[in-house]
């Protein structure tokens, strides 16, 4: 899949909306949903690991399989959308992402404020000791990157969902980064006892990890609000009012 650029949204069920200059990558065990192009377990893939890896899954497809010159990746509930969205929010277009990138390295999310900091958030609703043990294989494997680390996880802001868009050369160089470190962790704790929810260790660890590779690489990023089109629209403006004000 040679291309210019290429947006890839990911989805585990039928979705109403339907972007047409975005292609829809389906996760998860149900493999029959009618507005999906491709599935990660096509190619070289980790779709078997969707369960604890999330929209990983989709990622790593991307990774290995996908050649574009950009590449971005959203979900069915959670799309990239122009800063003014006022009354009626839209997925940003292709020509606007391409003039954004040739000023900046990549687009994601607007920052998420936590108040009492990433990792005691991380502490109270996930298990502490699996992020723990990521720094501790981030010491022995890319030391250089423990610095970023601790700064990123002991801050208060960060990206998140997994959302981006880039050079293909970006993400491979993230990718390359993020599962040598996730199928490491892999090896050194069992999730079998855990409920669904935690399961999703990886996803969770990813999230975290995407912050500290940006901010290791010291990249250009430009920052838009994420449009969920479940949602009613005035709700998302008051929304991103309500973060702006915060984040002063």
């Amino acid at each position: 899949m040679n291309e210019d650029i290429k947006l890839y949204v990911v989805t585990h069920k039928e979705s109403q909306y339907l972007p047409k200059d975005r292609t829809f990558i389906g996760v998860g065990n149900n493999k029959d949903i009618s507005n999906v192009h491709i599935y990660d377990n096509q190619g070289e893939n980790i779709a078997d690991k969707n369960s604890s890896f999330c929209e990983l899954t989709a990622l790593y497809w991307m990774w290995k399989n996908d050649s574009s010159t950009i590449v971005g990746l959203e979900h069915y509930r959670r799309f990239f959308c122009t800063k003014h969205c006022i009354f009626k929010p839209r997925p940003i277009q292709l020509k606007k992402i391409k003039a954004i990138l040739s000023k900046y390295d990549c687009i994601v999310s607007q920052n998420y404020i936590f108040r009492e900091g990433i990792y005691t958030y991380y502490s109270k609703n996930h298990i502490i000791e699996d992020l723990d043990l990521c720094r501790e294989v981030i010491e022995e494997k890319t030391p250089e990157y423990l610095p970023s680390f601790d700064e990123v996880i002991h801050g208060k802001k960060a990206v998140m969902c997994n959302m981006f868009i880039m050079s293909k050369s970006l993400l491979n160089d993230y990718c390359d980064w993020l599962f040598s470190i996730l199928f490491e962790v892999e090896k050194k704790i069992s999730i079998s006892e855990r409920d669904n929810y935690q399961k999703r260790v990886y996803g969770f660890l990813s999230e975290r990890l995407f912050n500290v590779w940006l901010y290791n690489k010291k990249l250009k990023m430009y920052h838009l609000p994420i449009y969920m089109p479940d949602e009613k629209p005035w709700l998302i403006k008051i929304k991103n009012l309500i973060k702006k004000l915060i984040r002063r």
